[in-house]
């Protein structure tokens, strides 16, 4: 049984790889067949079209990387003798930097020219790769990260500014729709293409690698890249900055912390007070200060207000699915540590392929019936999963999950997209930084509430560990079909508006 044991999880992880290639061939297929000569070939200038292959590029390089070392754990926590939660560090450090440095990005697109901010992440990318390589201990591996990350900050919500600059204002959809694909090709399948990089050479290749893709994406930028956004005054409030820094940490550390130490704990407490306390007074400053260093007025538009609203719903969802269904498969049902990650691989084809769907859709059709029928998607997938017994198979979690992919791809960039719409064009930089900020807190809260949810029912509950996980999953799935219902009852406000 062993040979045929060690054969089918080959078996498995070259389908994980065919099924990434298939991504990339149907993103290039995609726009040479179905979009190229209608959206890309639309314009004039030929440079756009290399704008476009190099932000998209620079973009899955970083969201490819956050997503890079989670496979590589266990060999970095023998190789530096850490435990579990201390190599989370690596994750979270470089999500706290990104979130500090998103805010701004509207100061930044408004004093810097596109091409320079590109550049300037891709370096520090560059840099942090290099000391990564060069780590002699955990604590300068960490610091690499920070340093990674500070790119990331900056180039996340730029690429949203930058397309929204390159397309046309009816192309926006397919816009926002090739960036989905990107930023969701690259999380799905780093851990897979790392593990086989690992097993096969050593976790310092996954940096080389990220080297030689970085020089290369930044000698294509220093060669062609060029500026597409317009540069006004702007002023760099340092208080903003501290207020924001100190804020964002504390909350996400704070809510990092509840399902280790619980909430009642005073570090706990301390910590997420402490962000509250002070990104309140980072809002407030925002909205007196003249100018701020994030636009917030752009709430004053209902449009842009309800669909952001709806983009921290989404993904709170994403997240939280993606983290409890292997969770749910292994404790459960049972399944090995690689089938339970399998289970996922092919919703993130179909979600691949629905945002690039769903921005041709918009396009031609406008945003609220999309949106609405993938709320629907979402409720549905939801509400199977919360009366999925603990005898049920893997492959149905498989189908379930891809109604539920479906779902979040007729979603959350129709809503990036709708939200936009409503906006002028001088306020896109800021909306940009606002809505990727959302987003980021929705995926960190999502995911703390739903699995503090199962270890409290975990802990209190007087059984089994695996029927008390059980029933914890259970009603974080009902938990889950709320939410998916409220979003979807918020999603009935949305109207298309035309610029």
């Amino acid at each position: 049984m062993l040979p045929f044991s060690i054969g089918f999880r080959v078996m498995l992880t070259d389908m994980q790889t065919m099924f990434f290639a298939l991504q990339v061939i149907f993103l290039g297929g995609y726009v040479i067949l179905l979009g190229g000569k209608e959206n890309l070939m639309a314009y004039n200038e030929s440079s756009n079209k290399t704008i476009i292959v190099i932000v998209l590029a620079t973009t899955f390089l970083f969201t490819f990387s956050q997503f890079l070392l989670i496979t590589a754990y266990p060999t970095l926590m023998q190789e530096f003798s850490i435990n579990a939660t201390q190599v989370q560090w690596l994750t979270t450090a470089f999500l706290l930097t990104t979130v500090v440095f998103i805010p701004m990005t509207g100061y930044l697109s408004d004093t810097y020219s596109a091409r320079f901010l590109v550049i300037f992440s891709l370096v520090f990318f560059v840099i942090g790769t290099v000391i990564a390589l060069l780590a002699p201990n955990f604590i300068v591996l960490i610091i690499s990260r920070v340093i990674q990350a500070v790119g990331a900050g900056i180039m996340v919500p730029l690429v949203q500014t930058i397309l929204l600059g390159v397309f046309p204002f009816e192309k926006r959809g397919f816009a926002l729709g090739l960036l989905g694909l990107v930023v969701n090709v690259a999380p799905a399948s780093a851990p897979s293409l790392s593990g086989i990089i690992i097993d096969i050479y050593n976790w310092r290749a996954l940096f080389w690698i990220m080297l030689f893709l970085s020089l290369a994406i930044l000698v294509l930028a220093h060669g062609f890249m060029r500026n597409v956004t317009e540069q006004r005054e702007s002023k760099l409030d340092l208080f903003s900055i501290i207020l924001a820094g100190i804020g964002f940490s504390s909350l996400i550390f704070g809510m990092s912390n509840i399902s280790v130490l619980g909430f009642s704990h005073w570090s706990v407490i301390t910590t997420i007070v402490l962000g509250i306390v002070m990104l309140a007074f980072f809002v407030r400053r925002q909205l007196t200060i003249d100018p701020p260093l994030l636009n917030l007025f752009v709430f004053r538009k209902k449009m842009f207000a309800i669909s952001t609203i709806l983009v921290f719903v989404v993904a709170m969802l994403l997240l939280s699915m993606e983290t409890i269904l292997p969770m749910f498969s292994q404790e459960v049902l049972g399944t090995s540590a690689f089938l339970s990650g399998f289970v996922l691989v092919p919703g993130t084809i179909i979600l691949s392929v629905m945002s690039l769907v769903a921005g041709n859709l918009f396009d031609k059709y406008g945003g609220r019936r999309i949106i609405i029928f993938g709320f629907l998607l979402i409720l549905l997938s939801s509400m199977l999963f919360s009366i999925l017994g603990a005898d049920g198979s893997p492959y149905l979690i498989m189908f379930y999950f891809c109604i539920f992919m479906m779902g979040i791809g007729l979603t959350m960039m129709p809503l990036v997209t709708l939200g936009f719409n409503s906006l002028q064009t001088s306020e896109i930089s800021h909306a940009s930084a606002i809505g990727n900020t959302v987003r980021q807190f929705g995926l960190a809260f999502g995911v703390i509430l739903l699995t503090t949810i199962i270890s409290i029912t975990t802990n209190q509950m007087d059984q089994p560990y695996e029927v008390a996980t059980f029933w914890g999953m259970k009603y974080a799935f009902i938990v889950m079909s709320v939410i998916s219902l409220i979003g979807g009852l918020l999603s009935l406000m949305l109207k298309d508006e035309q610029e």
